[in-house]
This record gives C-alpha cells, sequence and structure tokens, in this order.
C-alpha cells in the first residue's frame, strides 16, 4: 500500500502550543477565580474538546471560558507558539514526495495560527472542529480532511499524539501514528496506534522502512 495523504494533529504534533495553553488557563483560571493548572494536568486533557477541556482543568464548563479566551488570549498566543521538532521539514520533504498533507484538529480555526507560523503554504488542507459536526474521537474532522485532499480513508495516515488521535484515526478507518509529546508510549500502544516516533524527524524514514512511500 501506498500513502497517498497525511493528516496531522495541530496542538503538540504539528505546533508546540503547551506553553500558550499553560499560560492562557491560568489566565482563565484567575480570572473566574478557578484553581491554576499545572503543566503536566495540561499534557493530559491536550486534545480534549473545548467542554471537556474546561471542564477537566477548571472544574466545570461555561460560555464565559471561551469567550474570555477568544477576546483577551487568542489574539496574543501565536508568539508563545512554535513548530513542533521536526515538523516544517518533515511535511516539507512529504510534500517533495508527492504525498498531500493537511491539518484535522480539534482546536477552532488552527488556520490562524498556522498563517501566523507561515505554515498555510505547506498544507493542502487545514480543517478545525468549527467546520465538522462532532469533535474527536468522532471521526468528522479526519473524514472532512481526507474528503478535501481527495483520497481515500484507508490511502491516509493520521499523525496525533494523544489516544483520543488514534480513536478518532480507527473510527475514520485510517492507520494512526503517535508522537511522543503529551503521552507516555505504553499508553499510545493500548490505544492502538499502529507506530510510534520520538519526534516528526522519524516520521518520515519510518513510512520509507514500511514501503508506504
Amino acid at each position: 500500500m501506498t500513502i497517498r495523504a497525511v493528516l496531522f494533529d495541530f496542538d503538540m504534533t504539528l505546533i508546540d502550543t503547551s506553553g500558550a495553553l499553560l499560560a492562557n488557563v491560568n489566565k482563565i483560571a484567575d480570572h473566574f477565580g478557578r484553581p491554576r493548572c499545572t503543566r503536566e494536568r495540561l499534557l493530559e486533557v491536550i486534545g480534549y474538546n473545548s467542554r471537556d477541556f474546561w471542564r477537566a482543568l477548571l472544574g466545570d464548563e461555561r460560555p464565559e471560558y471561551g469567550e474570555y479566551y477568544v477576546k483577551e488570549c487568542a489574539p496574543y498566543e501565536a508568539p508563545m507558539m512554535t513548530p513542533a521538532a521536526g515538523a516544517v521539514e518533515c511535511v516539507a520533504e512529504l510534500r517533495a514526495l508527492g504525498v498531500k498533507v493537511g491539518c484535522a484538529s480539534n482546536r477552532i480555526a488552527p488556520l490562524r495560527v498556522i498563517r501566523v507560523k507561515r505554515l498555510e503554504r505547506l498544507m493542502d488542507c487545514v480543517v478545525g472542529a468549527d467546520a465538522v459536526a462532532r469533535p474527536k474521537p468522532a471521526p468528522d474532522v479526519l473524514l472532512k480532511g481526507a474528503e478535501l485532499l481527495g483520497c481515500a480513508p484507508e490511502n491516509a495516515l493520521y499523525v496525533g499524539d494523544t489516544p483520543i488521535d488514534v480513536e478518532a484515526a480507527r473510527r475514520a478507518g485510517m492507520r494512526s501514528v503517535a508522537v511522543l509529546a503529551s503521552n507516555a508510549a505504553e499508553t499510545l500502544k493500548r490505544a492502538g496506534a499502529w507506530c510510534i516516533v520520538a519526534d516528526l524527524r522519524e516520521f518520515v524514514p519510518l513510512l520509507k522502512r514500511e514501503g508506504l512511500l
């Protein structure tokens, strides 16, 4: 089998967002009088849909959290984010090999940060949770990405960093590759990841070894 398309998760897969997310969550916690969050706890819930994310970190879910984030946090977060190790080179190499590349994320409007980081030119599509009916672990955002890339799910790979990503890939009919960014290898293996890489510098060599390119 030859892989025709690769879809990437956004947070902690394409982009290291941990610093920005931690600063934003604690800014919101301080504003609303909620307990502050540690980086370790944050990494446990990265990838959750917004409702479960706020419940896990702040103890409840209020529309005001999202509204405050959009107004007071989102406009200032991009400088605190950086491409993950090997991400730019990995995506560029895939495109040079004729593989279509996209981003499929539970984040709302991930294209905004991708544009700021000048990665848009390397993406054939970018799909956020606001473009589909159900967030991951439902397969909707992955299937939408595959549709936009003109690729059958069985000819695509999904790359993420959480068990939620692995589950979404399984439900979409795609193989999943997990990056060691926010979860331990054993956790990702138990979730059913097809392969695990330390970071995206290992991804293209993996596909070549497996005869998928």
